[in-house]
């Protein structure tokens, strides 16, 4: 008797647990997101921005290299480079602070932008394509259309 009202028991979970399932399918999509990241405009636009500012400081590294080789006197020669790594060091630590703050702003858009689609689509879960070996929808496309 103990078995058996153990055993219905069960099966009343079992039941009421798929039932409750059944309400709340979960219609997953997956995203390919390095396809999307760079076909971004808004990364596109990023790493020129970096590029150019890395420039900028390559021309000031290579005029600051030559007002110290133009100092004759070692003394004023050893001051001259100290001060000038040390604006360097600030100088490429702004930039770096810089770019990861933008960067930072870029994928919060990109990651709202997807979860956007996704809704739109109707998908309750999207994944990264590179985790996922079997099932849901890849909507790369879709999201790389709307992604700026």
């Amino acid at each position: 008797m103990k078995k058996t009202s153990i055993l219905l028991a069960l099966v009343a979970t079992l039941t009421l647990g798929l039932c409750t399932a059944c309400k709340f399918q979960t219609k997953v999509a997956v995203v390919d997101l390095a396809a999307v990241v760079s076909n971004s405009e808004q990364v596109k636009a990023l790493q020129a921005e970096q590029n150019a500012k890395a420039q900028e400081l390559t021309k000031w590294l290579q005029d600051a290299q030559a007002a110290v080789n133009k100092q004759k006197d070692e003394e004023k020669k050893n001051a001259l480079l100290q001060q000038y790594n040390a604006e360097f060091a600030q100088k490429r630590e702004a930039l770096a602070q810089q770019y990861a703050a933008a960067l930072q702003k870029v994928d919060a858009s990109i990651t709202e932008t997807i979860t956007n689609e996704a809704k739109k689509l109707g998908y309750t879960l999207v994944l990264a394509k590179g985790t996922t070996i079997y099932g849901g929808d890849d909507i790369t496309e879709q999201v790389a259309k709307v992604v700026k």
